[in-house]
């Protein structure tokens, strides 16, 4: 990687420090040394330019010493590491320059293997949607060559360019006719626009391209019997999610590419995905194979349908690098590690590590910070059934189960939204709430700033705030940009620094890791965390991801029922009993990792997961 040195004009004061930067930089000293011997020309490692009235630091003649950093009173030099370019590697496809911006570079394409499931893991930014593009045949890779605007080569010369045999082999046949692609994309919303006034099942009758066995097993695994007769506008984020996986896994294929399809999704439906996933590039057990490529940022989920996997790396909005293709545990702990020794590569310069203990935390002598009573509630056909419960000052309790159970409605009771028929609860009267609801939507018409401004109803350019959230979650150069021009990870970060923005006693937090990466998945749980505690507030999260969740939570409120006719609560509970409990329920067992503390499930009947099951732990296998 490559160490860069840069200033935070924004924290410097040159005219009142006396630039301790620049008087004890090693290059000057050495500089001052050689200009008492003789008159001779030197040049500046760091130095101060009048024109403009900046401390300018001169990376080719920086000697990378640090002194800068450490002298600094106000901390304004700092040092970044960026993943270097290496343009000896396959162009795929650049987009075209934006003034002085360079466009986006994509290098390398993955392997599609019939009977296999590849998986592709990375963070957000570096090309996995255009990639998706350009495989579905939505995109004509330029290989950085810049053609007319639409674009028209053939794909025969196309494919004539790309040297692996699989993928020149994937479009030759794509332009004979004889290659079908089904494509299921991240953004969703273009469904309700295709498929407008239709109910599910009408959408779904139509598509009869695969044979009766396999198209029942998706609706059973994906539970498209429940939502059949809703139109697709009433359908929630979840249902909507499911109603497109099936859409496009029933539409016969010889390639499946799939962005993102666990957004939204509970555990127990990512698991039924994943063993689907693998049935359809087996093709159900017939010899008429198939290639599945999925783009997923649950690594649990995504180690578990995988059988091999391909890492992203690189800059985000500058470029992107696919590598040879991984075994999944390997390839997993890599990128956690952001070192590829197989390549001899660092694209990274800290790891992600789990923690492989869970904590002790007793609760006898923590202050009660709310608590419930027994509360019921009637909606339709479906009825919610609240035990009793409370949370702590200064503690994160989880809040896991199936979708349709009703954890969405229990934060509207909370907030008093809803009413209950049974007991009652009027927080509002005591304690103020804050809320990032489980779907966003970029309605709101203004830039970032004003939105976190309007929700938060307080100045906000602190630098308590800038510190402990903003920079964090890298939303502070966001803040002149429109709500409505935001990504969906960009969207997800700007409603959760909002929240924790507002002043409360009880932050509410419904899927915070929605559209995000791990590495945001997990930097968003760390500063919920420490944002709860310093405020002394209590938080609340439903979260499906389970490894977050174990990062996230201190304690676990589980809902159980059946979805969509009835919900009740078990807990709250300490985190091993919680997890212990609802895992049993979904009949799977999960291990840490021994390398890097990662959650992964066991497959079943395996050795480990009848040892767990004996010993009663289907997560936090106890230390001998």
């Amino acid at each position: 990687m490559k160490r860069v040195y840069l200033v935070d004009y924004a924290k410097c004061s040159y005219n009142s420090c006396g630039r301790p930067c620049i008087t004890y930089c090693p290059v000057e000293l050495t500089n001052k040394q050689k200009r008492k011997k003789r008159p001779v020309k030197v040049y500046p490692a760091i130095d101060f330019k009048k024109s403009s009235n900046q401390i300018i630091i001169h990376e080719e003649i920086c000697i990378r010493c640090g002194i800068c950093i450490n002298k600094c009173p106000k901390n304004a030099v700092f040092v970044k590491n960026f993943v270097e370019e290496d343009k000896s590697k396959n162009l795929i496809h650049k987009y075209r320059n934006i003034g002085s911006l360079s466009g986006f570079r994509l290098y390398n394409l993955p392997t599609l293997v019939s009977g296999r499931v590849t998986g592709l893991c990375g963070a957000n930014g570096i090309g996995k949607s255009t990639l998706m593009n350009i495989l579905s045949a939505n995109l004509k890779p330029n290989f950085g060559e810049f053609l007319k605007e639409d674009n028209k080569e053939s794909w025969n010369k196309i494919a004539n360019k790309i040297k692996d045999n699989d993928i020149r082999n994937h479009y030759l046949d794509f332009a004979r006719g004889n290659r079908k692609i089904s494509y299921k994309p991240q953004v969703l919303n273009v469904l309700f626009k295709e498929f407008k006034g239709k109910t599910v099942k009408q959408i779904l009758d139509k598509e009869n391209s695969v044979d009766e066995e396999f198209k029942k097993l998706v609706f059973e695994a994906l539970d498209i019997t429940k939502i059949s007769d809703r139109y697709l506008e009433q359908c929630s984020g979840g249902e909507l999610q499911r109603f497109a996986i099936t859409l496009f896994l029933i539409n016969e294929a010889d390639v499946y590419l799939i962005d993102e399809p666990c957004t939204f999704l509970d555990v127990k439906k990512r698991i039924k995905l994943a063993e689907t996933f693998q049935k359809r590039s087996k093709s159900n057990g017939n010899r008429n194979s198939k290639s599945v490529l999925v783009v997923e940022h649950d690594l649990t989920i995504l180690d578990y349908m995988s059988d091999v996997i391909h890492l992203f790396y690189g800059e985000p909005h500058q470029f992107g690098v696919i590598t040879r293709v991984q075994p999944v545990k390997r390839g997993i702990n890599s990128y956690l590690n952001g070192q590829l020794k197989t390549e001899n590569l660092q694209f990274r310069s800290n790891q992600i590590k789990f923690r492989k203990t869970i904590s002790g935390r007793t609760w006898s002598n923590a202050l009660k910070l709310v608590e419930w009573s027994n509360i019921e509630k009637l909606i339709g056909n479906f009825k919610l059934n609240i035990n009793s419960g409370w949370i702590y000052q200064n503690e994160i309790l989880g809040v896991v189960g199936e979708n349709g159970l009703g954890k969405t409605t229990f934060f509207k009771i909370l907030l008093g939204m809803i009413q209950p028929d049974v007991g009652e609860l009027n927080l509002l009267n005591k304690f103020s709430l804050s809320y990032k609801p489980q779907y966003i939507t970029p309605s709101y018409n203004g830039t970032v700033e004003q939105f976190i401004m309007d929700y938060s109803k307080k100045y906000i350019h602190t630098e308590d705030l800038k510190t402990k959230l903003y920079e964090p979650l890298g939303i502070e150069n966001l803040f002149q940009n429109k709500l409505s021009t935001l990504s969906g990870g960009q969207l997800q970060r700007s409603f959760i620094a909002a929240c924790l923005t507002k002043d409360a006693n009880i932050y509410l937090i419904d899927e915070p890791s929605a559209y995000l990466d791990i590495e945001e998945r997990l930097k968003i749980a760390e500063i919920i965390r420490s944002h709860t505690k310093s405020v002394n507030a209590g938080s609340i999260c439903i979260e499906h991801d389970i490894q977050i969740m174990d990062s996230l939570a201190d304690r676990l409120l589980i809902f159980s029922g059946d979805p969509g006719l009835n919900g009740n609560t078990i807990g709250p509970l300490n985190k091993r009993d919680g997890m212990n409990k609802f895992l049993k329920s979904l009949d799977v067992t999960f291990r840490r990792d021994e390398e890097t503390g990662r959650a992964r499930i066991n497959k079943k009947d395996s050795k480990l997961d009848k040892q767990q099951r004996r010993m009663g732990e289907y997560y936090y296998v106890k230390l001998q």
